[in-house]
C-alpha cells in the first residue's frame, strides 16, 4: 500500500530551554552579582553540538559538548549578544528568540523550521548569571529532544525525516508526523530513501520505478518478508510537484508501520 507524502507545513514554535533563564516577563536591572559567575552559555559557540538540554526548571551547571560525528541531540546554530543593560527576564528572552532562532534555524539549516523535521530552541541567562558580561548571550539551537543524531545539521536542508527515525501521531488537523523516539508508541519507521535526479519532478513511470526498487525491495531486505504477506504497510514520501524547485529533498523516502500506531522498538527484521 502507498501513500504520497507531502511536506510538513505545521509551524514549529520556538521553545526556551527554562533551566537557564529565571522568571518574570518584565524588565529587571542588572542582578549584583559577582561578575565572575560562570555561566555554561560562555562555553558553547556556533557549531557546538550537545546532548539533552536539561529539563524545565533544573539548575544547569554546564552543557558538555560533543563531537557532531557521534550521537548528539542539538547543535548551536548562532549565538547573539544580548546589549540591553537590564536583565529582560524570561518573557522577554523568548520573545527575542521567536525572531532570532527562527532565521538562525534557516540561515544555519538552509530551510524553514515549519518545513524541517527539525527542531528549534534557545538557551538563556538567568537573572544571577547577567552579572557576567560573558553570559549575556541566547543561543540558539537546532536538532530534537530525542536524541540520536550522527550528523551536523548545517547546510542539511531536509524537509522529510531519515533513515533511524521514527514517526509519531499527527496532531489534530496535520499533516505533519513528528519524530519520536523508537522505544516510544509510533506509527512508521524510516527506513531507506533514495535521492531522485533530474531538474523536473519525477513521472509517474519514474516515481513507481523508485518506488519498487527502493521501497519495496528494500521493505523485504528490512522487515525480513514481502509487503504482501506482512501486516504493516510502506509509507512514502516525496515532493509534490509544485514544490519541487521550492525545496532542495528531492529524496523518495520508505518508512514501515501501521496508520494505527502502538508499534515500540524497530520492526527491522520482525518477519511479519
Amino acid at each position: 500500500m502507498r501513500f504520497a507524502g507531502v511536506i510538513a507545513a505545521a509551524l514549529l514554535a520556538v521553545t526556551g530551554c527554562t533551566s537557564v533563564l529565571a522568571g518574570g516577563g518584565t524588565p529587571t536591572p542588572a542582578p549584583s552579582a559577582s561578575p565572575t559567575v560562570t555561566s555554561p552559555l560562555t562555553a558553547l559557540t556556533t557549531g557546538t553540538c550537545t546532548g539533552a538540554l536539561p529539563e524545565a526548571g533544573e539548575p544547569a551547571e554546564t552543557i558538555p559538548a560533543v563531537p557532531c560525528t557521534r550521537e548528539h541531540a542539538w547543535e548551536v546554530a548562532a549565538v547573539v549578544p544580548l546589549t540591553s543593560a537590564d536583565y529582560p527576564g524570561e518573557d522577554g528572552l523568548k520573545t527575542l528568540a521567536a525572531t532570532e532562532c527562527t532565521k538562525a534555524f534557516a540561515d544555519y539549516v538552509g530551510v524553514a523550521a515549519p518545513s524541517s523535521p527539525y527542531s528549534v530552541t534557545f538557551l538563556g541567562p538567568s537573572g544571577p548569571h547577567w552579572a557576567n558580561p560573558d553570559a549575556r548571550r541566547l543561543v540558539c539551537l537546532v536538532g530534537t529532544g530525542i536524541g540520536g543524531l550522527k550528523t551536523s545539521l548545517k547546510d542539511h536542508p531536509v524537509v522529510f525525516a531519515e533513515a533511524g527515525q521514527c514517526l509519531g501521531q499527527p496532531a489534530s488537523g496535520s499533516t505533519t508526523y513528528p519524530l519520536v523516539a523508537c522505544e516510544q508508541k509510533h506509527l512508521y519507521e524510516v527506513y531507506a530513501s533514495r535521492k531522485l535526479t533530474g531538474t523536473k519532478p519525477p513521472t509517474k513511470a519514474q516515481l513507481d520505478k523508485a518506488y519498487n526498487s527502493v521501497c519495496l525491495a528494500g521493505f523485504k531486505k528490512f522487515v525480513g518478508v514481502d509487503l504482501a504477506k506482512s501486516r504493516y504497510e510502506i509509507q512514502y514520501f516525496v515532493l509534490p510537484a509544485e514544490l519541487w524547485k521550492s525545496y532542495s529533498d528531492h529524496r523518495l523516502v520508505c518508512s514501515v508501520g501501521s496508520p494505527s500506531g502502538g508499534i515500540t522498538g524497530s520492526l527491522e527484521g520482525v518477519k511479519k
